[in-house]
């Protein structure tokens, strides 16, 4: 009954244009007796009246969701985390820069140490977010933040849950882009090494986006990493995603050094990680084109014909219809 009154309130402030109506978003979401699945309703509203950049409507919604961001449910903390970031990424920053006050990301920061992992990564996106898309001195803020320390970044990108180092990889990944914290000292070889055999391939794939960062930003630190040789073993990985990553990486290493002749096509080379050969003769012994003909779905479907279907035939190990046929494959 609840759900559907809140339903039916929404709906009628959507419908007003008045601007008494309006300030009564900020004061449902302070209702504590709103829960997640309320909440998210009547965030989807206000998400829909921030395009109005109504100063005193975001100050408002500032508050409440300072408010909220302490609840004792997860879910709650997790829904208010997850809206500030829509927030960001769907507006421009004019209109969100009084919502994403120092305040907030205080609050974002210490939500990275939550006990509730899905709050941890919400945190993290919400973070990455604002170096992002945000203007250059909240980005400083978030990076120079005294809570936010290369051993809490390191933390986040070891954690357990996969979707918590998906986060917190994107968080490292802004830093490194816009070129401020200490995102490189909380990288090491190991580390690295350890993300680019992850599990999940969605991790492989932030892995393989920081490499090229690493290589393209940080020569000094690309030896003693081995950013450039990672990357180039990643691009035999079990996931096309991976090696789509690894590709577009490359051509954008070759745009950024035209002087890098990578258009031949030398015999394949396994390069070992702790080979000590020139960056760019590595890179440049690349196959490109091989690379991306491996991505297509034909190539895929044709080369499991070639390698599996031949081994996967029934047979019989001795006298027919003795019933002792198989599968290779077992």
């Amino acid at each position: 009954l609840v759900q559907l009154v809140l339903s039916t309130l929404l709906q009628t402030l959507r419908l007003a244009h008045n601007r008494t109506h309006v300030q009564m978003v900020p004061r449902l979401i302070c209702t504590f007796a709103i829960r997640a699945p309320g909440l998210r309703g009547v965030f989807d509203l206000a998400l829909e009246l921030l395009g109005s950049c109504n100063a005193e409507f975001v100050q408002e919604l500032e508050h409440a969701i300072r408010t909220r961001i302490v609840d004792v449910e997860w879910e709650a903390r997790d829904t208010v985390l997850e809206f500030v970031t829509r927030a960001v990424r769907e507006h421009a920053w004019p209109c969100v820069e009084l919502l994403v006050t120092q305040q907030v990301v205080n609050d974002a920061v210490r939500a990275l140490s939550d006990a509730e992992e899905y709050v941890r990564a919400s945190a993290a996106y919400l973070l990455a977010a604002v170096v992002e898309r945000g203007d250059e001195e909240r980005a400083r803020y978030v990076s120079e933040h005294k809570h936010l320390t290369q051993s809490d970044l390191a933390r986040l990108v070891a954690d357990s849950e996969a979707f918590v180092k998906r986060a917190a990889l994107d968080l490292v990944h802004a830093l490194g882009t816009r070129g401020v914290g200490m995102w490189i000292e909380c990288l090491t070889y190991r580390t690295l090494y350890d993300l680019a055999d992850d599990p999940d391939f969605e991790v492989r794939v932030r892995c393989a986006r920081i490499l090229a960062l690493l290589t393209q930003t940080s020569p000094v630190n690309t030896s003693e990493l081995q950013s450039t040789s990672l990357l180039l073993e990643m691009c035999r990985d079990s996931s096309r995603y991976v090696r789509a990553e690894c590709l577009r990486s490359l051509r954008e290493l070759k745009q950024n050094t035209p002087d890098v002749d990578m258009t031949n096509e030398p015999e394949p080379k396994r390069v070992y990680v702790g080979e000590r050969t020139d960056l760019w003769e590595k890179l440049r012994n690349v196959d490109l084109a091989q690379l991306e003909a491996s991505l297509s779905a034909e190539h895929l479907y044709q080369e499991a014909l070639d390698t599996q279907v031949a081994r996967e035939l029934m047979r019989e190990k001795s006298d027919a219809n003795a019933g002792n046929n198989i599968l290779d494959c077992y």
